[in-house]
């Protein structure tokens, strides 16, 4: 064979490598397409901005250490800054009168504490001086901030374990329903912060179901009328959800901004996002919109809580590893028209307006019975039935205006 025939064959070679190396570039480029389209972003796990580590520190205090007869007194914008942790003796949930009055008790003693640092008064005991020290560096002034600043939180471990069996039902049916949508699976723990994994979980503001929905927002990703209702049924209200994410995300590039959207609004949030150009930072530290209070600021932050929580069970909730699943009761979507003229229509599950899904964030109730039914079948999502059980027990979830977590204990504001 030539010379000349070998360097041609030669230069065959390297042409087809050169098209093989070509073409596995473009498959490889495909295939990481595709896969920043099925898991939107590729901001796995979860962003954690430094900015509100310390507020996931203290939700994950909530949730996991702290229990319902124990109550945080702590400033309502550095989360972290907790002044005391008062423990009332005795078990079981504490009355509406004892939760009042702890709660009186606790932001009187710190509002007459700061006031005295205020005017220039010296520490008059250890415990003064240890609210003093935190305040190093500041301007007396701060203390007066500080003073109308004072919240109380009841702790929620009782209730959040419960949601953590709950979930425990549901959780495999979710994960491929957000998959299937293009959607981060851990996104379904997001369920934990709006009811608990409680699929007859109701608000006084509106919001039903697992994922929370009001009457207007739902109608935009379900069937509603006077007579159904499919926020009741927790398959097709999970597929609203991620629905509803994937779009918040695709409007707002980020999960912490999209997962911020489900709590305050994707209209509001985008409000934010243009006058901060989308730098979440920014947003929860400064941003004064209408309504983007306490419950908006810390919603991500209870969201990486929860997470961190579920991702080691183990630590925090050793017990659960065998503890059997909650099999909720089954779920009524269809309501029975009124036999009589003279009823009242609709009275029977009456539909507000959605505090999750818009920025109207005052104080209103979730009911949320507790069901201790082991499941029988666990892995899915119950089916619809038409006899519902309508046992329910439920407490304001603050004052004003309400944590995200919407489980019926009280952080008081």
């Amino acid at each position: 064979m030539g010379e000349a025939n070998v360097l041609g064959i030669g230069s065959k070679l390297i042409l087809i490598a050169r098209r093989i190396v070509a073409t596995g570039l473009i498959c490889a480029s495909l295939l990481s397409a595709n896969h920043s389209h099925a898991f939107a972003g590729s901001e796995l796990p979860f962003p954690h901005p430094p900015v509100i580590e310390p507020n996931v520190k203290f939700w994950v205090d909530v949730f996991a250490t702290y229990g319902e007869r124990d109550f945080i007194v702590h400033d309502r914008d550095r989360v972290d800054r907790v002044y005391q942790v008062l423990h009332l003796p005795g078990d079981g949930d504490p009355s509406r009168g004892e939760i009042a009055d702890i709660n009186d008790y606790l932001k009187n003693k710190y509002t007459a504490l700061l006031d005295r640092l205020a005017a220039g008064q010296q520490p008059a005991n250890s415990e003064e001086q240890r609210i003093a020290d935190m305040f190093k560096g500041e301007s007396p002034a701060a203390y007066t901030v500080a003073a109308q600043n004072l919240r109380v939180q009841e702790g929620l471990r009782e209730q959040f374990r419960e949601g953590l069996l709950r979930s425990k039902y549901y959780r495999a049916t979710m994960e491929r329903i957000f998959v299937s949508a293009g959607l981060p699976p851990e996104l379904v723990t997001l369920a934990t912060v709006e009811s608990g994994f409680y699929s007859r979980a109701k608000s006084s503001a509106g919001a039903v179901g697992i994922w929370q929905f009001t009457r207007g927002t739902g109608k935009e990703y379900m069937r509603i009328s006077r007579y159904h209702d499919d926020r009741f049924d927790p398959t097709t209200e999970t597929r609203a959800a991620a629905e509803l994410l994937r779009s918040n995300y695709d409007a707002l590039g980020s999960w912490p901004l999209a997962i911020t959207a489900y709590n305050y609004g994707t209209g509001g949030t985008s409000v934010a996002a243009s006058e901060y150009g989308g730098n979440y930072d920014q947003i929860v530290r400064s941003y004064n919109g209408p309504h983007f209070g306490f419950a908006a600021r810390n919603y991500y932050s209870e969201f990486l809580a929860a997470l961190q929580i579920h991702q080691d069970e183990d630590k925090y909730f050793p017990d659960l590893k065998y503890a059997d699943a909650i099999a909720p009761p089954p779920i009524k979507t269809d309501f029975a028209r009124p036999r009589s003229r003279h009823s009242h229509h609709g009275s029977l599950h009456r539909v507000l307006a959605h505090r999750s899904h818009h920025s109207q964030h005052h104080g209103h109730t979730v009911h949320q019975a507790r069901n201790t039914q082991p499941a029988k079948h666990g892995g899915g999502i119950l089916p619809v039935a038409h006899h519902p059980s309508h046992t329910q027990r439920g407490k304001p979830i603050v004052a004003d205006e309400q944590t995200s977590i919407a489980i019926p204990e009280t952080p008081l504001a």
